[in-house]
């Protein structure tokens, strides 16, 4: 007897110990053994163990399967998605881009019991989201400026024009193909971020320093759509890679700017917040729905695709600042409501 209970202590003690989250379900849908990962993994403080499957899930799509398990004994993998309790598309409207996806198989233990082991493959998903949108949204990008270029390239060759249209054509070519070549720089710059390519020489400034070379590098294009840039530094000493934060706050208020009706404010202004000096920059543009601002810092993710296109960005604007403030060991938030604006804070150590 003695050796049968080592056995089994023995045997929770593996699944207790298990990544993976492991539930002992009933036939009647009750939950007679569950692991500290699977409630984790749901979310859930207490214990678990004794409810049933529908005080989890508020759909039947788990109940369904084990039912249907129970009743040929074939093993069943699928996936969920989860939201604290919802489940499946309840889980999608609740959750609003936050939801959980879940990866289950469940087996036929015996008459009595199924055992359901899951693990949370959310990350992965999203990953490969982005990566298909990545690769979509590039060549996307590239082909709309080659489009052009071709097209009038095609024109100028064959077609008996004046030498204003000629001069017009070739604007429109010179400007697609810068467009291009920011695209290129961008993404040739964000590669080397990811690789850790870039070991930034980091040198003592000051936020005023800064501000006046994102004030350098932005006025034009404030000036173009009559737009005010408001410039608070405080003065503080920052030891920084300069010139890569100067691009993310360049980045950012370009960003602003870009979202942002003619005639009205944008502020960038800095504020020392315990070991960390903040870069907050305010627009009072056409802001960013709740669902949007969890991927904004994805590559070409946009929130406005012809707005944002017709305005020359590259997409990759706000992706660049992430991996820079990354570089820096800092965080970048956003904040924002529609119709009301936006509020990027970017917070990097001081030394």
């Amino acid at each position: 007897m003695p050796k049968k209970r080592n056995n089994k202590d023995r045997y929770l003690q593996i699944i207790e110990a298990m990544g993976e989250g492991v539930l002992l379900i009933s036939r009647k849908h009750r939950i007679a053994l569950a692991n500290s990962s699977a409630q984790a993994m749901l979310g859930w403080s207490g214990t678990i163990k004794g409810k049933r499957l529908e005080e989890l899930f508020s759909g039947t799509e788990l109940e369904n399967h084990v039912d249907s398990v129970f009743k040929d004994g074939k093993k069943r993998t699928f996936r969920i998605m989860g939201y604290h309790d919802a489940i499946g598309e309840d889980a999608v409207l609740k959750g609003k881009g936050r939801e959980k996806q879940y990866e289950f198989c469940i087996t036929l233990l015996d008459e009595k019991y199924a055992v359901a082991t899951f693990s949370d493959v959310t990350m992965l998903e999203r990953l490969e989201m982005v990566r298909q949108d990545f690769v979509s949204n590039v060549s996307h990008e590239l082909k709309t400026p080659l489009t052009a270029i071709t097209g009038f390239a095609e024109t100028l060759a064959e077609e008996n024009l004046s030498e204003e249209e000629r001069k017009g054509f070739a604007r429109i070519i010179q400007k697609n193909a810068v467009h291009m070549q920011g695209i290129i720089k961008d993404l040739l710059l964000l590669t080397s971020l990811d690789r850790a390519e870039i070991a930034p020489m980091m040198e003592r400034t000051t936020d005023t320093r800064i501000l006046q070379d994102v004030k350098a590098y932005t006025q034009y294009k404030a000036q173009t759509k009559e737009i005010e840039v408001i410039y608070e530094p405080s003065d503080e000493t920052i030891l920084c890679n300069e010139s890569l934060v100067v691009q993310a706050l360049v980045n950012l208020v370009v960003n602003a700017i870009s979202y942002s009706p003619e005639n009205s404010k944008v502020t960038l202004r800095t504020k020392r917040k315990g070991e960390m000096l903040e870069f907050e920059v305010t627009d009072h543009g056409y802001g960013i729905s709740e669902e949007d601002i969890p991927r904004i810092f994805e590559r070409f993710y946009r929130v406005d695709k012809a707005r944002s296109r017709e305005d020359g960005g590259t997409g990759i604007g706000l992706s660049i600042v992430r991996h820079i403030a990354i570089i820096h060991k800092g965080t970048i938030k956003a904040e924002s409501r529609l119709g009301e604006g936006s509020v990027f804070t970017l917070s990097l150590p001081v030394s």
